[in-house]
């Protein structure tokens, strides 16, 4: 909470805060996710990441995890809808 103060006091970008993703989109068929925690389920309609907020879910069509790191996944194809599962 601290670090958040310290980020928008100091006008720097907000994903610098290690405990929250940030999601990034590059027109309609491409968006970058940083900071997640790992897959849950890739099937090409479906792609669910864990996040310290609870889990990211980009649902499409043809989607393709075209880059992924222990940190940043690049997902391309038909992005329909972007929705995210709070922990409970």
């Amino acid at each position: 909470m601290v670090l958040r103060h310290i980020l928008k006091a100091a006008d720097l970008p907000q994903e610098l805060d290690a405990g929250r993703f940030y999601l990034q989109w590059y027109g309609i068929d491409e968006c970058s996710v940083a900071q997640h925690r790992g897959i849950l389920c890739f099937d090409g309609k479906t792609v669910r990441l864990a996040t310290d907020q609870g889990v990211l879910c980009v649902l499409g069509d043809s989607l393709e995890l075209e880059a992924l790191t222990d940190s940043r996944a690049l997902i391309k194809g038909q992005i329909e809808s972007v929705r995210i599962e709070a922990k409970s």
